[in-house]
């Protein structure tokens, strides 16, 4: 049956008069009589008796109407999808990320990114930069967070520059320092982060100025520093993600280095696929995130890692 046919017997149904019904489609009479007539030998069944001069539903054609009117009411929501896929907000998002950015930063940019696409299908799981990278790798990932210090076949990567930061307790007499020099972290115990690429640059460091610090605490994550520090028992040297979501709490403090101490990672694409626009509409509400919580980036063009980070 012809889509033609349905919309006159809708029409007929709903303006109750033939005349009616080509008046609405912009028809002739005689058309959609005839498109009526063909419907129903399509059909098999009649779908009104006539009554004096007017039209009335048979029991069959009433059934079939309101399959019509179903059919009809999915077709006029094909209006809608179409919106949302050109609004981009209809589709599926599969990220991976280290557990420095799933545990609060990311969770916050994908809450912004999900208002303007509330339809969306997002995956975001928590791995080892290894497996992030070896996820992307494989193609299964649209987008992953990572620390690259390696060729990695297959990816495409953004490399992420900002600088580190000194979290603090709020009570610590570094609190009245608008920067935190070298020299200063001598004067409380320094939260450690496992042998990391940030730690190696932070011993780097203290061994450049020969400063011996009361390092009593060691941790794996970022956010277990924070919970530290909290807590009052010293100041970690950090990235400004987890210091900035951390600092959100009266009991903890943010205060920039008075030296440069680089914080990079990776934010890494599938190669062999077709781009995601998705992906890249995510890496957009991660820097507006990021801007309007003061955490200056730099994020640079996108890159193979084929040959060299």
């Amino acid at each position: 049956m012809k889509l033609s046919q349905l919309n006159a017997f809708k029409a007929i149904v709903e303006c109750q008069t033939v005349t009616a019904a080509a008046e609405r489609l912009n028809l002739s009479q005689p058309a959609v009589s005839r498109l009526l007539a063909a419907l129903e030998q399509r059909l098999g069944f009649q779908l009104f008796v006539r009554k004096g001069n007017r039209l009335q539903l048979s029991d069959d054609g009433e059934a079939f109407y309101l399959e019509v009117a179903r059919a009809f009411e999915a077709f006029s929501g094909l209006d809608q999808a179409a919106a949302s896929i050109r609004e981009h907000r209809f589709g599926r998002l599969n990220m991976a990320a280290m557990p420095l950015l799933s545990g609060a930063f990311l969770p916050r940019t994908l809450a912004r990114f999900l208002r303007q696409a509330p339809q969306m299908k997002v995956s975001l799981k928590t791995f080892r930069s290894e497996e992030v990278m070896h996820r992307v790798q494989s193609q299964t990932l649209d987008i992953g967070f990572a620390f690259v210090d390696a060729p990695l076949a297959g990816v495409n990567a953004r490399r992420v520059k900002c600088e580190s930061v000194c979290l603090l307790p709020a009570s610590s007499p570094l609190a009245e320092k608008t920067c935190i020099d070298v020299s200063d972290l001598a004067e409380s115990p320094l939260i450690r982060h496992e042998k990391d690429i940030s730690q190696r640059k932070i011993d780097a460091l203290l061994r450049r100025y020969q400063l011996s610090l009361s390092e009593h605490i060691e941790v794996s994550l970022a956010t277990s520093a924070a919970a530290l520090v909290r807590e009052g028992l010293g100041v970690a040297i950090t990235d400004p993600f987890t210091a900035r979501m951390a600092s959100e709490q009266q009991a903890v403090l943010t205060r920039p280095l008075a030296f440069s101490l680089p914080f990079e990672f990776d934010i890494l694409f599938p190669a062999l696929r077709p781009a995601s626009r998705h992906a890249d509409r995510f890496v957009e509400a991660f820097a507006g995130l990021a801007a309007e919580m003061n955490i200056e980036l730099r994020i640079d063009p996108r890159r193979s890692l084929q040959e060299q980070v």
